[in-house]
């Protein structure tokens, strides 16, 4: 028994609702069996044969049965023990980076009783590179045999397949094991612009693929007679995006709302069905919905004490769009979201000031839900999506109307304005709208206003609401610029401008002055493009490779954009400026490891320390782990860590610091979600499970909602794992 002061007291860390969202799921490692036979009449004996088709399965079934006529019923279970004559298996890590080199255990086991003369033959089609795959033994009854094999996974990447063939007197035996290489670099975009005049021709070649590797390139082509907007690249970032909070759960699935299958192939992207496209609505809904608080806000990472009203404002606007064109919202959570929004916007008004606000970073970073000084922005988002319902008093848009000089963005004028109209009050509609228009947003650059905006994804917004009303105001026109020149000056993008951009380019895809025409020469072979609007053709990274033409049979010049996305074939240089990034590794104890080498099972502490420049309400920090590592939940897992210090910190403490948002453990990287400001510590705990030599991937650190503002750093380390039988990939030992 534990004493009532004793021990450490719990506490709820993690829930079924915070199922990570990966770039690319790992390869399941378990096999699991479930299998129904379907009701059976029982013969005169009260007796019946039950046939289950049992896969390729090694281990313990439970069998239960449950008998039942019209006045009984009774139920049984029992254990029973499934095993082949030959029992094969592989151990193999949950996923390798290119350059890894690892020793993989491969187990054989004779159940047949009797001996058994065994040849066997490890092999893959995928670019793995194997050592000593193939050999041949003897085993004899119940004998266990490990072979301990060298696998070195090169340049291949994604999806690969490991073939295990072992023939013996009895059966030939073929099963196969799935292992994913993964580049250890983060992802970039290349973008090449330039317009071609009437008549005239121009190659695109790139025989480097922009420094990218070229396993792992994607690469658009988008043509227009007007300068183009890449759809295609703004729905795949969204579409890839490997977190989840609300916000980004949300802007992953909207474009799910609108993209039927005919604007999918238009914009050369995958087709999914009425059917799939409601399955993808549905989860995520029910993801967002477990974000919301009984008051019904929602909260950026689950934390219902957090709710944040423009956030709430934002997940309501999407949950309308969703019931609009067709799908199933459930009613109880779009009405608490509306509920709160309309509270809300009652209560906020009521503490606006008159005149121009300042740029407080202070008010702002501690005011989670009406965002301090931005509480003008996000009362007016709140009030346009009321609006649409038809549920925002006029009474309050007026007052709200008559502080707008607290307004810090032309966005927020613009809703505003909308809002207005949509309720009837068309003179104050039309002053918002046309201010709103004509407004950069206030602060220093970068400045945080709790909207989660930019200039460009402002921009991009005001035309596409603009668009959507029907309103046709001065310098709307400007606008699309205005986005266009923002865009050229960015090659990282945030989720909130990545579905600006796809909303203002789905709206513009049909908005041309007339149809236009090229042609394309790829590998020798000629093809027609062209119609209205901008046209995307995939490429591969052999066509980029061996060069595109482009000839403009049109009367007047195209506009053209190459993209390339992937990964870096080299680490990237370091990047310092606006988070400078360390790692340490330490021993189980909280002593420094050095550079000696882990043993299989060994633990480590992994310390990561980030110093900001500045203060990011939205930072993430990612460390990608050495294949040959897993990281353990430290939610799961307190008993080694529970007495140490590292430098006098105690890890656990550092963990609880009120700043930390989210924390993530995956089968391949740390991921923490934080407010960054001076010098932060994090610490997490990983066990050496394979042996062989890996890399060390870089620590990477950015602002959510403003990309370009990152840090880079490591990378150019090698993790050495020693196998009890003293592998470590070098060469192997049976």
């Amino acid at each position: 028994l534990i004493e009532k002061m004793d021990g450490q007291k719990g506490k709820l860390k993690f829930g079924g609702d915070a199922a990570p969202k990966p770039t690319r799921s790992l390869p399941k490692k378990l096999r699991l069996v479930d299998l129904f036979s379907g009701p059976l009449l029982l013969d005169d004996k009260g007796e019946a044969e039950v046939s289950l088709p049992v896969p390729d399965f090694n281990g313990s079934l439970r069998l239960m049965a449950v008998v039942a006529s019209s006045d009984r019923f009774g139920m049984q279970e029992a254990e029973v023990i499934v095993a082949a004559p030959l029992v094969v298996e592989l151990a193999t890590p949950r996923f390798l980076s290119a350059g890894d080199s690892a020793v993989l255990a491969l187990e054989v086991q004779n159940l047949a009783g009797r001996e058994q003369e065994i040849r066997l033959a490890l092999s893959s089609r995928d670019g793995l590179l194997i050592r000593n795959g193939e050999q041949q033994f003897s085993l004899k009854d119940q004998q266990k045999r490990i072979l301990y094999i060298p696998v070195e996974a090169g340049s291949a990447l994604g999806p690969s397949e490991l073939k295990v063939r072992v023939d013996s007197p009895l059966r030939r035996i073929e099963r196969s094991f799935p292992l994913l290489v993964q580049a250890p670099t983060p992802r970039q975009s290349v973008v090449r612009r330039l317009t071609i005049a009437a008549g005239e021709s121009v190659e695109l070649r790139d025989a480097e693929l922009g420094g990218l590797l070229r396993q792992s390139v994607n690469a658009t082509l988008v043509l227009s007679d007007k300068a183009p907007i890449d759809v295609r690249s703004a729905v795949r970032g969204l579409l890839s995006y490997p977190y989840g909070c609300a916000e980004q759960t949300t802007s992953s699935a909207y474009p799910h709302v609108f993209i039927d299958e005919a604007a999918a192939r238009q914009f050369g992207l995958t087709v999914y069905t009425a059917a799939q496209r409601a399955e993808i609505l549905a989860r995520a809904i029910a993801r967002v919905a477990g974000m919301q608080a009984p008051n019904g806000g929602f909260s950026l990472w689950g934390n219902v004490s957090e709710y944040q009203y423009w956030l709430t404002a934002y997940v309501a606007n999407f949950l309308l769009d969703a019931r609009e064109q067709g799908f199933t919202v459930p009613p109880e959570v779009e009405k608490r979201a509306l509920d709160f929004l309309l509270k809300g916007l009652q209560e906020g008004v009521a503490s606006l000031p008159t005149g121009a606000v300042s740029y407080n970073q202070n008010a702002i970073w501690n005011d989670h839900r009406y965002a301090g000084s931005g509480r003008f922005g996000v009362l007016a988002y709140g009030a346009y999506v009321l609006a649409r319902q038809g549920r925002a008093p006029l009474a309050t848009l007026r007052q709200l109307h008559e502080s707008r000089a607290a307004a810090h963005s032309g966005l927020a004028l613009v809703q505003l304005g909308l809002a207005l109209r949509l309720m009837g009050d068309e003179a104050r509609a039309v002053s918002a709208i046309d201010a709103g228009i004509r407004k950069p947003r206030g602060g220093p650059e970068g400045a945080w206003w709790g909207d989660y905006g930019s200039n460009l994804r402002d921009w991009a917004l005001i035309y596409v609401l603009l668009d959507r009303h029907q309103v046709k105001a001065e310098g709307r026109e400007d606008l699309l610029r205005q986005v266009a020149a923002a865009v050229d000056e960015r090659r990282h993008f945030s989720t909130q401008e990545q579905l600006a951009l796809f909303l203002l380019g789905r709206d513009f895809a049909g908005r041309s002055s007339g149809e236009w025409s090229a042609e394309l020469l790829l590998a020798g072979r000629t093809q027609p493009i062209g119609g209205r609007g901008p046209q995307f053709q995939a490429l591969s990274a052999a066509e980029v490779a061996g060069g595109v033409t482009i000839r403009n049979s049109h009367k007047e010049r195209l506009f053209v954009e190459l993209n390339l996305g992937g990964n870096p074939a080299r680490i990237p240089a370091a990047r310092r400026d606006a988070f400078d990034l360390r790692r340490d590794w330490f021993t189980a104890d909280g002593q420094p490891l050095g550079k000696r080498t882990l043993r299989v099972g060994e633990s480590a502490i992994v310390r990561l320390q980030v110093s900001s420049s500045g203060r990011h309400a939205n930072g993430l920090i990612v460390d990608h782990v050495p294949a040959g590592l897993e990281i353990e939940n430290a939610n799961l897992v307190q008993g080694e860590q529970s007495v140490i210090t590292v430098d006098g910190i105690d890890p656990r403490q550092a963990m609880q610091n009120s700043n930390i948002r989210h924390v993530e453990f995956r089968d391949d990287r740390f991921v923490v979600a934080a407010r960054l400001s001076g010098k932060m510590l994090f610490f997490y705990r990983v066990r050496a499970v394979t042996p062989g030599r890996f890399v060390v991937p870089p620590t990477y650190a950015e602002d959510m909602y403003q990309p370009q503002i990152y840090g880079l750093a490591g990378g150019d380390e090698t993790l050495v794992i020693a196998g009890d039988s003293g592998t470590d990939g070098a060469g192997a030992r049976q």
